[in-house]
């Protein structure tokens, strides 16, 4: 196996662990969108200090530094709807509905950075809609209903796709890659730090954490390292192999997080088993590929 495909398939393998272990923690430790946002904005401070030590302080502009550090601040923000979809819904569904993330980036950037859509994005867009509205259907007391939850992760992803387009835009702007992206990060982690100025953000905060099982703890740095590794899986895979190929290969991780459901529910009591009844398994199975089609069709 070559070292692209290595990294290609590490990514998704990683994210979907991050969903699994995400899940968990949301419906038996941390039964709060605040706390969880906080202690993942918390955990990116190493990073940046990581980063400006390997890549230096970099400001090209104040406007351009203020304008990165902003898109950090909209990457965290969407964790409050993601956690809270979590809450309620499968992380196998969560994940299906996260794929639509590149066409929000796409249409952002049209208006935004002037990129010009083609046809076959055009097209691409249309698998993608119908592969997010399978992945928000589902069956509650004999009724087809759309999951609320659903709805939470698209609005989570076109945060995250407003974010990437600012990154995208001003980050050109540096020198160094890692000095933009530490800026970036340090946005992320300011949620952290306002809100433990507000006596009720530290209530919150103090009330989750101070008597956390180990088993949680375990469950939390699992997810933050896999996170940032799927991240970095990723960013390392784009250097080596098209950008396309490795954006339809990151699609698989839906499918993923449901194999990833089935074996550690058996080891793991927090983690449920992912309902495999036939309306499931032909909703989910329907959009993830009408979402592939598209993510194939997005890098043509």
């Amino acid at each position: 196996m070559n070292n692209w495909l290595l990294f290609t398939i590490a990514a998704p393998i990683l994210w979907a662990v991050t969903n699994v272990m995400d899940g968990a923690l949301r419906k038996h430790f941390v039964k709060s969108n605040f706390a969880l946002t906080w202690i993942f904005a918390l955990a990116r401070l190493p990073f940046v200090i990581l980063f400006f030590i390997i890549a230096g302080i970099e400001i090209p502009s104040p406007i351009t530094a203020i304008m990165v550090f902003i898109g950090g601040v909209f990457w965290t923000l969407p964790m409050m709807f993601y956690f809270r979809a979590l809450e309620t819904e499968e992380p196998s569904r969560v994940a299906l509905v996260m794929q639509m993330l590149p066409i929000f980036t796409l249409l952002i950037a049209y208006f935004a950075l002037g990129e010009r859509l083609t046809g076959m994005q055009g097209v691409a867009f249309i698998f993608l809609v119908a592969g997010g509205a399978f992945a928000a259907l589902k069956k509650l007391e004999g009724k087809w209903r759309w999951s609320f939850a659903a709805l939470l992760v698209m609005m989570a992803a076109l945060l995250w796709a407003t974010s990437d387009v600012v990154f995208k835009k001003y980050e050109v702007e540096f020198t160094n890659f890692l000095s933009a992206f530490a800026i970036y990060f340090l946005g992320s982690f300011f949620f952290s730090l306002v809100s433990m100025a507000h006596p009720e953000g530290r209530k919150k905060v103090t009330t989750y954490f101070k008597n956390l099982p180990l088993r949680a703890w375990i469950m939390i740095t699992a997810s933050l390292l896999t996170g940032i590794g799927g991240s970095v899986s990723f960013a390392y895979a784009l250097t080596l192999g098209k950008a396309s190929l490795t954006s339809v290969i990151i699609g698989t991780q839906p499918l993923i997080v449901v194999l990833l459901g089935i074996i550690l529910a058996g080891t793991t009591k927090e983690i449920q088993r992912e309902r495999l009844n036939k309306n499931e398994v032909f909703l989910k199975g329907t959009s993830f590929i009408l979402i592939l089609i598209g993510l194939i069709l997005l890098s043509v």
